[in-house]
């Protein structure tokens, strides 16, 4: 028989020469991505194959696997298995236990990745790694979201990425990751048909000499598919057709197929045994390689009775079998003999695995999907299997939890009595994977069923809860507003409904409802509940600017968390805590307190609140004036709430990042931040009105238009008394209030504003922060210099150096009016060097032009200015970074060494490489070897 492999690769010098290029590559410490895509029997496998070859020439390790239709039943196994099997293996057996212990966490599957990209990454500093996923159209949702941030996320690190897959159709999966990758830049291979001289070096190879013209013909109806042009071959020389003469092959009986001769595939099941054939048919159930007591099983008979017969398909090239499972050699080939069955068979031989599956204790996910499939579908017992196979895979692939629990809805009849509460599952599950159009139709069909109040509640929790944490606030409302307005919803539930609502009214107008919602839900509910809600209050009351108020009702709610324990913990109030104690001027505690409530999160594996953590640390560094530090925990809450799908944050982070990018005088960056976070808020993602407002004036006044400026937080000026939480987030925000308005000629704004600020500071007078931006927002509208000296002299104790450096310039310039040419220079100076101290290039230029109209040279003050590129151009955050990471550190232990999340020393990695024009550890390495040494590196 002709095997396709059995020759060498042909027709693919082009594509072979792109993959050793990039294996080279990845030997040499810059990972990589590719992509090989072609229809099925193109050649995607055989590539992968040589790849393989090609890698261990070059020492390095390959871990080679390949999806299958069942996959997505079976989490992460065939990269973890890949991972295992290789040689020396990637994960061990110790890893795999750690792994296998992560299953019990809630949202597991971040922790889970997050731990085999450690691992990954650990193994990769020591040796290469090839990293090859076949048929990865077939890959399920966890492996998809495991490529989604590691394969970014190991950029620099000795490991390529390659994945086969085939030409994606108008269908394509829900979770297409790879098309993804594609869009991020990950290399492309198309594989086209074999070209006429291809296909006769193929033929050469396989039949041992030149084809004649006649078999050259017959070859071309392969239409350059490798896969069928081998089986071609096969049909005609099992068929006594093809003989040698004058070094050619010829073919006997001129160029017409067999009459029997189908197709290449078809052709050769034909030769085989009714029994053989009956033995692929069960196996071609399966979906994955499978074991021979599972086909024994489903054919009813004794595994040895079926050894002639995988001895003959083995013979015929059509299973493979690798020692412990069978397969079939092409997918080809299983769908061939799959789809030949008549829709009958297939039902009972569904319904027959279904059994053997159980029977041997396979995962649930994989017994459900043959039940569905076989001829009792519709039995209480597949309902039963459903459910309990949607909480195996949930905590790992909430997508495919839903599609099954949707599955069980659709066979359980809609007056049954448990039909609520799968919906409200599948409700929260459609909602947790970001499939919100789904997950409200659904809670809509449920709420007009004739179902009992206590159920409807049920089902209101569950689609309220999910739609507050996907950031859809409004209809978070909405449906907590319709449960509520129902009587007879038991004391616990009406706790829940209210401490969500409360928390998505915060991000609207209805501040007294929140605060009223909170305080009931606090009476009426469970600890959790209880935690919840009063972690909304202590916002509310940081809103309102009643910010000793906020401490304490936080305060509270972390220690009745940490006195109930279990599920109070997973409301994690320190998010809130560390807010208030930030708007406290309390910076060291809040610092400590976000530390300690992310180690408590992984612990609890409560993924949900990361982007939080980073939000709150992003927030803190902003008012500190560490900008470079703010925009690294930013960008690193942006992509885990975007690999999370948790879009709530995200536009809070957005301007943030915003703000960043003005102050650096990147306005056009900063603009795009803007329309970025405006179009997630007219998608239905809430947002504190302020975050986008104030961020909206600076772009405004940045551009020389203050009145628009004024316009932009017109609402805000107008609810200064009631809701002053800008100034409260923002030391400098008073005193831009009164900037904007003045030179926009509002003055009653002005007033306004800095009345809020006196307001502000008279109610916590501990507060040196706000006292300062009290008496800077009164200098600015009185011009009192003596008010502005006060601002400055009380920043002085302050931890808002940002602040500070505003506070200077402005006293700056109302000296020099007042023509004190001496003391204006020494407060600009000093102002220079806060801004240089915080990175705030714009606010540099800007008191450098102030400089030089007082005629201060420029050699006084030009040596402050950072490089934009090579090694002078680091942060102090990016060299620590960059010091332990070419020691040999991985992220995760940079991370605990610096006391930093993972992702933020990614972040802090990813700008040093682009500021030192490197993308390697080793290329790393060797610029802070030179570096340390003395010598400037080569091209810095």
């Amino acid at each position: 028989m002709v095997v396709e492999s059995a020759g060498p690769i042909v027709g693919r010098e082009t594509e072979l020469a792109g993959l050793r290029e990039a294996l080279r590559a990845a030997a040499s410490g810059t990972g990589q991505c590719l992509v090989v895509e072609g229809p099925p029997g193109i050649g995607k496998s055989r590539l992968l194959q040589e790849a393989a070859r090609e890698a261990g020439r070059l020492g390095m390790t390959v871990a080679l696997g390949r999806a299958t239709e069942l996959d997505r039943v079976a989490p992460l196994a065939v990269l973890l298995s890949a991972l295992r099997d290789s040689a020396p293996a990637v994960v061990d057996s110790a890893d795999m236990a750690a792994l296998g212990g992560l299953g019990g966490q809630e949202a597991n599957r971040f922790w889970l990745v997050s731990r085999l990209g450690d691992l990954i990454e650990e193994y990769a500093r020591t040796r290469p790694l090839l990293i090859a996923l076949d048929n990865a159209q077939a890959m399920d949702e966890l492996t998809a979201f495991t490529l989604q941030i590691l394969v970014p996320r190991l950029r620099a690190c000795s490991v390529m990425w390659l994945l086969a897959r085939r030409s994606p159709s108008d269908r394509s999966p829900r979770y297409d990751v790879v098309g993804r990758l594609l869009e991020d830049g990950a290399r492309h291979i198309a594989l086209e048909p074999l070209g006429s001289e291809a296909i006769a070096q193929f033929c050469s190879h396989a039949v041992g000499a030149a084809p004649s013209s006649v078999l050259a013909g017959l070859a071309a109806g392969s239409g350059g598919n490798p896969f069928l042009l081998g089986q071609l071959l096969d049909a005609l020389e099992d068929s006594g057709r093809l003989y040698r003469a004058d070094g050619r092959v010829e073919v006997v009986g001129g160029d017409t197929l067999p009459d029997d001769f189908l197709s290449a595939v078809d052709y050769q099941l034909r030769h085989l045994s009714v029994p053989t054939r009956r033995l692929l048919e069960a196996g071609s159930v399966f979906g994955r390689p499978f074991l021979l007591s599972e086909a024994a099983g489903l054919l009813g008979e004794r595994g040895v009775a079926l050894l002639d017969r995988v001895e003959e398909a083995v013979e015929a090239h059509v299973l493979v079998d690798d020692g412990t499972a069978l397969a079939f050699r092409h997918d080809l080939i299983r769908e061939a003999v799959y789809d030949g069955l008549t829709g009958s068979v297939r039902r009972v031989l569904h319904e027959e695995a279904a059994a053997v599956l159980e029977a041997s204790g396979r995962p649930r996910a994989e017994t459900a999907l043959h039940l569905i499939r076989g001829a009792c579908r519709n039995s209480p017992h597949t309902i039963d299997v459903l459910c309990e196979a949607a909480d195996e895979v949930a905590s790992t692939s909430p997508s495919t939890a839903a599609d099954m629990m949707l599955e069980a809805l659709d066979i359980l009849p809609s007056d049954d009595p448990k039909a609520p509460s799968l919906i409200a599952r599948a409700v929260s599950l459609l909602a947790s994977s970001g499939r919100i159009p789904e997950a409200r139709e659904l809670g809509g069909v449920a709420l007009h069923r004739n179902i009992s109040r206590v159920q409807e509640a049920a089902v209101y929790v569950g689609l309220a809860d999910a739609l507050k944490h996907a950031g859809q606030d409004a209809m978070a409302v909405e449906y907590t507003r319709r449960a509520l307005a129902h009587p007879g919803i038991p004391d616990s539930v009406r706790g829940q409904l209210l401490a969500v609502q409360a928390h998505a009214l915060l991000n609207g107008d209805d501040l007294t409802g929140a605060e009223a919602a909170a305080t009931e839900a606090m009476v009426l509910g469970e600890p959790e509940t209880a935690v919840y809600a009063g972690a909304a209050r202590s916002a509310a009351a940081r809103i309102r600017g009643r910010i000793d108020e906020a401490v304490s009702l936080a305060s509270d709610a972390v220690q009745l968390a940490d006195d109930a324990g279990r599920d109070a913990r997973h409301r994690h109030p320190r998010l809130w805590l560390g807010r208030a104690l930030v708007a406290a001027d309390r910076f060291g505690e809040a610092d400590a307190v976000f530390e300690l409530g992310e180690g408590d999160a992984r612990t609890l594996g409560s993924a949900w609140s990361l982007p939080l953590w980073h939000y709150g640390r992003a927030e803190l560094r902003m008012m500190a004036g560490q900008l470079d530090d703010a925009q690294a925990e930013a960008l690193a809450g942006k992509a885990v709430a975007e690999q999370l799908s948790a879009h709530a944050i995200v536009p809070s982070l957005l301007a943030i990042l915003g703000q960043v990018a003005i102050h650096r005088d990147e306005l056009v960056r900063a603009r795009g931040m803007f329309r970025d976070a405006r179009r997630l808020v007219d998608s239905g993602c809430g947002v504190v009105a302020e975050d986008l407002a104030w961020l909206q004036a600076q772009l405004a006044y940045a551009a020389g238009e203050p009145k628009a400026a004024v316009t932009a937080l017109s609402e805000v000026y107008e609810q200064l008394e009631e809701r002053p939480l800008l100034l409260t987030q923002v030391a400098w925000a008073s005193p831009g209030l009164v900037r904007f308005a003045l030179d926009a000629g509002a003055r009653p704004e002005a007033e306004a504003a800095a009345a809020a600020a006196r307001r502000l500071a008279d109610s916590t007078p501990k507060n040196v922060s706000l006292t300062a931006a009290m008496h800077h927002a009164e200098g600015l509208l009185n011009d009192d210099v003596a008010a502005l000296h006060a601002a400055v002299e009380t920043y002085r104790t302050s931890p808002r150096h940002l602040a500070r450096g505003i506070a200077l310039e402005d006293t700056a310039h109302a000296e020099a009016r007042a023509g004190r040419r001496t003391h204006a220079i020494a407060l600009f100076e000093e102002a220079l060097g806060r801004f240089t101290h915080c990175g705030a290039t714009r606010s540099v230029a800007r008191v450098q032009r102030a400089l030089r109209a007082l005629g201060v040279r420029r050699k006084k003050w030009q040596s402050v200015q950072r490089a934009q590129t090579g090694w002078d151009s680091l942060t102090d955050a990016e060299l620590r970074v960059v010091r332990l990471v070419a020691e040999g550190l991985t992220n995760r232990a940079a991370a605990e060494r610096l006391f930093l999340s993972p992702h933020t020393v990614d972040t802090h990695l990813r700008h040093a490489f682009a500021k030192l024009g490197v993308s390697s550890r080793v290329e790393l390495a060797r610029q802070a070897m030179v570096h340390e040494a003395g010598e400037e590196p080569a091209g810095a």
